[in-house]
């Protein structure tokens, strides 16, 4: 009954979206334009063979039938001329530009199924999916081709999927996964061509995995297959072997070889396409340039990447770059120049991490922009190894430096944010699957049955796949990071800044900027991240016990970790910046020790994804805030009750411009509106985290991270009231997946959360003093921070342990914000109502007196 219960819903919001989408195509329809068939035919034409008709405009060429009355006819050759479009566009090395027609037409061909299911395959979802896998969507990608596996009958097609599929493995990483595609691909194919390159997606597979012997194996076959015909239909194959067969001679340590090799690759590219294939020339380019830096000629090496980067020039002059090779070529010149002039190789390391967050940007998936940012912490491992080998840096080197490590951050929180933003500037369609996503979440965080939670997960799997086709995001106009912003940032206040980078080998690169000064530290301990783990343990678990026995022990052990993690770090100041890294997250810094005292005695303290998340923000000012509150105290056991929330809702209602959401009348559409206004979010309840790690807070209903991340949320500031809210996985490079996370992800500026378990009167004592100095100073950082001073003050030794007040963190940037008090008025109203009350009964008592006075006196008479 329950799984019919589901899929009721399931109908129920499905009917509804379609029959709003009907009744708005039909009123559309009604005023669009119809279209010549002479006008499609000529377009067709266009699309067909003459890319130079529509290479810089596109937009504006397809802008004539986009959007008009076709008829079924019509219709079927405006597809074919998306298609069209689309595949010179990919020929042309312009990948997004391609991806972009190809999803059009798809999604014209969902609405309307006009091609065959042989057709479809052929010519969009093949394509389509190795755009994906080329742009590192790979999450896309794989979806997309392990249906058309599911699709396909035919086994050569199966063979053509199945060697798409060892590809994108193979950029993944997944060498098992990739050798089990290609070697099926091999049994399901006699075509020539597919089983080239299934050959060579073999040989990678075996060179990538150190087994070279098996890897030239199957480069010899594919060459030899590539040898024995003439058909052009093999080039591409030949071309990929040759570069391969380079490769792998390179892996051998037989440059000189490998350099006469690739030389016959570029000459059979240059001969055959020499207007098109443009990445697949610079990818033949850049292997013989890395020819000339193994045979340590780097001037030679430079020369020939250089000519990598001209022909990667003829693609498009956009921002964002639509694959790897540009990124790997000005690594590589980045090479070239380490010994020759260490700021040459700055700028072009500079220009390669610069372009690989631009590129990142094309991703939407997550797990896929996981995969991009562990890619991209390597590129930073060698950058650093090779640039700190240096006996002295310039201000000017160290700050390239930061701004490259800041970088490497956070990348996933801006695509977040960016396109969170997109949804509501976007169509209506898009928010209206922005709320059935929110919907179909809501429903799967309210569910304990397995086979209910499998069964709404592939609708909302269906669902996320119709929103990314719809949104289009790398089609829009993204902001990236300005580094004239950045420089004019560090040099903002008198804050100190600390950046961190933790190395695979556990040592760690820490900068510090002070007083726009910056110092760069590379710290080798290598057991410092076991050290912190077991501080966190020991002190910060599930119970205090373990500073009260030994205060002593724990100020030498938070005296250690202080010289480690703050080299340098001034006796006073204002704001300790911190852009933390991985395991870092865990740690509370402001329960080091300096002076035998704590850190918060000494600094306020911020922590931050990223020092580029200041570029998100056009205005860090909030005026005449009011606080909306969500709250819940009373739980069915195992959860206990939270005595602390009817006093701080009250604190807070009684001081503050306030409104209350009470979980007893809380429903979808109150919670809506309340996460909607643009006032501070204060949320007082449990959050439990579940056996996935997956954190969801209890107010009326479970409330997920995933379900946050599609409800539209506009508050300067966001507090959490509630235990381990800023706890949970570690995402490389991201921080921790956490309730405080999903929220920044929305743009929130800055967020108020907990590491760990919450004491009930501390916590009640830390908010209401934190909204205090709120209201006195304008700023959050500094509140949390005077807050935890104040609380400090008026405990004995054992009352100021760490585990009571340290858990509350704020992340974010820095904002100035006026909070709404209840106003004087306000509160002699209430006076005199009060005053009138008295004087009115004083008056009816007086009155009844003289009246009963009055009847004893007649009495009388």
């Amino acid at each position: 009954m329950a799984v019919i219960r589901i899929s009721c819903y399931f109908l129920f919001f499905l009917l509804l979206s379609c029959q709003r989408q009907h009744k708005q195509a039909e009123s559309f329809d009604n005023t669009r334009d119809t279209v010549s068939n002479d006008l499609l035919d000529s377009l067709g034409e266009l699309a067909y063979g003459n890319y130079d008709a529509f290479k810089q405009q596109p937009n504006l060429f397809i802008q004539r039938i986009e959007n008009k009355v076709l008829t079924a006819e019509q219709r079927d050759t405006y597809v074919w001329i998306l298609i069209n479009m689309a595949y010179a566009f990919q020929e042309h090395s312009r990948f997004l530009t391609s991806t972009n027609f190809y999803e059009k037409a798809l999604l014209e061909d969902n609405t309307h199924q006009i091609l065959s299911a042989d057709d479809r395959l052929t010519y969009i979802y093949k394509p389509l999916a190795n755009n994906y896998t080329i742009l590192a969507d790979y999450e896309k990608s794989e979806v997309l081709q392990r249906d058309a596996l599911q699709e396909a009958h035919d086994p050569e097609t199966k063979a053509s999927f199945l060697n798409n599929l060892a590809l994108l493995y193979i950029y993944k990483g997944a060498h098992e996964q990739a050798k089990v595609a290609a070697l099926a691909g091999l049994k399901s194919t006699s075509t020539k061509s597919l089983q080239l390159l299934l050959h060579n997606a073999l040989s990678t597979v075996y060179m990538q995995t150190g087994k070279l012997d098996s890897a030239t194996i199957h480069n010899t076959i594919a060459l030899q297959i590539a040898q024995q015909s003439k058909d052009e239909t093999l080039l591409p194959g030949r071309i990929s072997a040759t570069q391969q067969s380079a490769q792998l001679l390179l892996a051998k340590g037989e440059p000189q070889e490998a350099k006469k090799i690739v030389l016959e690759g570029i000459t059979l590219a240059n001969q055959y396409y020499p207007k098109k294939r443009f990445r697949e020339k610079a990818d033949l380019y850049n292997v013989l340039g890395e020819s000339y830096l193994a045979l340590q000629k780097p001037l030679q090496a430079a020369l020939y990447l250089k000519m990598a980067k001209k022909q990667l020039e003829n693609i498009d002059s956009t921002q964002r770059t639509s694959s790897y090779t540009p990124i790997q070529v000005f690594k590589n010149l980045g090479i070239c120049y380490l010994k020759q002039n260490l700021d040459s190789a700055l700028f072009y390391f500079t220009e390669a991490i610069e372009r690989d967050f631009a590129f990142q940007q094309n991703i939407t998936s997550k797990t896929s922009h996981l995969w991009g940012n562990s890619w991209n912490r390597q590129l930073l491992e060698d950058v650093l190894h090779w640039i700190s080998a240096a006996d002295s840096l310039t201000q000017n080197q160290q700050l390239s430096l930061l701004w490259l490590t800041e970088l490497t951050k956070g990348r996933l929180l801006w695509n977040d944010i960016n396109r969170s933003r997109a949804w509501e500037n976007d169509s209506t369609e898009m928010s209206k699957a922005a709320a059935q996503l929110q919907r179909l979440y809501t429903v799967r965080d309210n569910l304990t049955d397995d086979s209910e939670i499998k069964l709404i997960n592939k609708a909302i799997d269906s669902t996320l796949r119709t929103f990314a086709l719809e949104e289009r995001y790398f089609t829009k106009k993204v902001k990236l990071p300005d580094f004239k912003r950045f420089k004019k940032q560090l040099q903002k206040g008198d804050q100190v800044i600390y950046s961190y980078f933790v190395h695979a080998d556990s040592s760690l690169s820490i900068f510090q900027v002070k007083k726009g000064q910056i110092n760069y530290f590379h710290l080798a301990e290598r057991n410092l991240l076991d050290s912190i783990a077991h501080f966190k343990e020991t002190y910060f678990d599930k119970s205090p016990n373990a500073y009260n026995q030994d205060p002593s022990r724990y100020f030498s052990q938070a005296t250690s970790l202080r010289e480690d993690l703050l080299p340098q770090l001034p006796k006073h100041g204002t704001t300790l910046q911190l852009s933390l890294d991985n395991e870092l997250y865990t740690l509370p810094f402001d329960a080091l020790s300096l002076q035998h005292d704590f850190l918060i005695r000494f600094f306020d303290i911020q922590y931050i994804n990223s020092l580029l998340m200041y570029d998100l923000y056009d205005t860090t000012t909030y005026n005449q805030q009011q606080i909306s509150i969500l709250s819940r105290d009373q739980y069915d056991p195992p959860l206990v009750n939270l005595t602390f929330v009817k006093k701080e809702v009250k604190n807070l209602r009684d001081h503050y411009a306030s409104v209350h959401y009470d979980d007893r009348t809380l429903n979808p559409e109150l919670l809506a509106r309340a996460l909607q206004a643009e006032s501070i979010i204060h949320i007082a309840a449990h959050t439990l985290i579940d056996e996935n790690q997956e954190a969801k807070i209890r107010l009326h209903q479970s409330i997920s991270a995933d379900q946050l991340r599609y409800y539209s949320i506009h508050a300067p500031l966001v507090v959490l009231s509630a235990c381990n809210t800023a706890s949970g996985t570690i995402l490389p490079s991201e921080g921790l997946e956490s309730i405080n996370r999903a929220f920044l992800s929305k743009g929130i500026p800055g967020v108020i959360a907990t590491q760990w378990f919450a004491n009930d009167d501390a916590m009640l004592d830390l908010t209401a003093k934190f909204y205090e100095q709120l209201q006195a100073l304008k700023s959050p950082v500094g509140a949390l921070a005077n807050a935890k001073r104040d609380y400090l003050d008026k405990q004995d030794e054992l009352g100021k342990n760490p585990w009571y007040w340290a858990n509350m963190v704020y992340t974010g940037i820095d904002t100035k914000i006026d909070l709404h008090k209840n106003t004087d008025l306000s509160y002699w109203l209430y006076v005199w109502l009060a005053f009138l009350v008295v004087t009115l009964v004083v008056l009816w008592f007086a009155k009844s007196k003289n009246k009963a006075y009055e009847t004893n006196q007649k009495f009388k008479k």
